[in-house]
């Protein structure tokens, strides 16, 4: 056997061993349904933003569309050194109370608002992220358990109809069902998602507020709240839509600040895996080594199998084809009667429709549809899992030689 395929098979084989285990989860989460009593403390909605004039509008006309009652919301903007018209945006609001700041950043900002809070509560929203009308209500009612440090909502992508925002918005149903579906399960999140996130405020006082010494402070601190000894909880009626990035280099800023930022989450915060955490947090660890291990070796494994099987002529455009879209493990999967099933692709071609599968249940889960964007998303989606990749390997070579500045809102 093929030294390189062998090792192939053994890449992807573990590959299937994941997304198995992710289905298992999923399909659990059906029958391990948590609910929480009804519960509606005050709250203070603590929104940072920087240069954000073309956003913060839309974002606070969420807030206050949301059926929370206005007497139990107070809503602080606070913008964090702007060049542009965002506290002027945020000023035509009278029941906003304006904070600012030099340009620090995200977790500073965060903090002032934080500290600043009246309520016992504290919802972090970005700017460029609008709530629905029961994100509020939901987001909050896991603090009835005393145990609940921090709660995240679930996110649909609003700018969906750009050729990255259609693929972004598929992956980020996929993972709203692994981390709404960790939580029903194991009742502790994984994947915490600061974009509308929701606080104890005595808990992030007991742990020094949010930090800037990673590049993903959300991340941060919800492993933070969990070494302080209380879990944190994803929401899947806590529903925002939020804008992402369009072009091929804010995807690659952003997506590097996340996967950096998140090896340096973990990192400062490993002893989580020496006081007998909990699948959740040993999910975080093996997910986010094992993808930083891919993206290195499936590139240069990927190039060797399309040329391994590649035929001559006009059949190599047809062949190329399906080794790159949905078609391909469909049309693999629908001959092995006649071809049989071979160590060398079966791994490839099934974590290809399982990843099809999840995803599809995503859509559907969170009341879209199939049409022609999420299709086609579905359908090419293998070659932005690529991209990915490629993004996780040129971040982690470039690691020491970008400043962490760069990265930094």
């Amino acid at each position: 056997m093929d030294i390189i395929m062998a090792a192939s098979s053994v890449m992807f084989g573990l590959l299937l061993l994941f997304l198995a285990f992710v289905s298992a989860v999923y399909i659990a989460s059906f029958f391990a349904k948590r609910t929480f009593p009804e519960f509606e403390p005050k709250i203070s909605i603590v929104i940072p933003a920087h240069n954000e004039a073309k956003n913060i509008g839309k974002c606070l006309e969420a807030v206050f569309a949301s059926n929370y009652p206005p007497a139990k919301m107070e809503v602080i903007v606070v913008d964090d050194g702007s060049t542009d018209n965002t506290a002027t945006a945020a000023k035509r609001y009278n029941e906003v109370k304006l904070l600012k700041q030099l340009h620090k950043g995200k977790a500073e900002a965060l903090t002032l608002g934080a500290k600043a809070a009246k309520h016992a509560f504290i919802l972090a929203l970005d700017a460029d992220t609008m709530m629905e009308t029961d994100c509020v209500k939901e987001a909050v009612k896991p603090f009835a358990d005393k145990k609940i440090g921090a709660t995240s909502g679930v996110f649909r992508v609003k700018n969906s109809h750009s050729i990255l925002g259609m693929f972004q918005n598929v992956e980020y149903y996929y993972h709203n069902i692994i981390r709404t579906s960790f939580s029903q399960v194991f009742g502790h999140g994984v994947w915490f998602f600061g974009a509308m996130s929701c606080y104890r405020k005595e808990v992030l006082q007991e742990i020094g507020w949010f930090k800037q010494d990673t590049l993903t402070e959300d991340m941060d601190i919800s492993l933070e709240i969990r070494r302080a000894g209380y879990k944190t909880f994803s929401v899947r009626q806590a529903v925002s839509a939020t804008i992402v990035p369009e072009t091929l280099a804010a995807f690659y800023r952003q997506r590097s600040r996340w996967w950096l930022g998140g090896m340096q989450s973990l990192r400062k915060n490993r002893q989580l895996l020496k006081q007998g955490s909990s699948v959740p947090i040993a999910f975080l660890f093996i997910n986010q080594f094992w993808w930083s291990i891919y993206a290195v070796l499936s590139l240069p494994v990927i190039i060797y199998q399309v040329s391994y099987w590649m035929p001559a002529g006009t059949e190599s455009i047809a062949y190329l084809f399906r080794w790159f879209t949905l078609s391909g493990p469909l049309y693999v999967l629908y001959k092995i009667p006649e071809w049989g099933i071979s160590a060398y692709s079966i791994f490839g071609v099934l974590s290809g429709a399982v990843s099809a599968a999840i995803m599809t249940l995503g859509i559907y889960s969170y009341k879209d549809k199939l049409h022609l964007r999420n299709a086609a998303a579905l359908f090419l989606y293998f070659p932005y899992t690529i991209i990915l990749n490629m993004v996780i390997f040129i971040s982690l070579l470039r690691f020491k030689a970008i400043k962490t500045r760069f990265y930094l809102k």
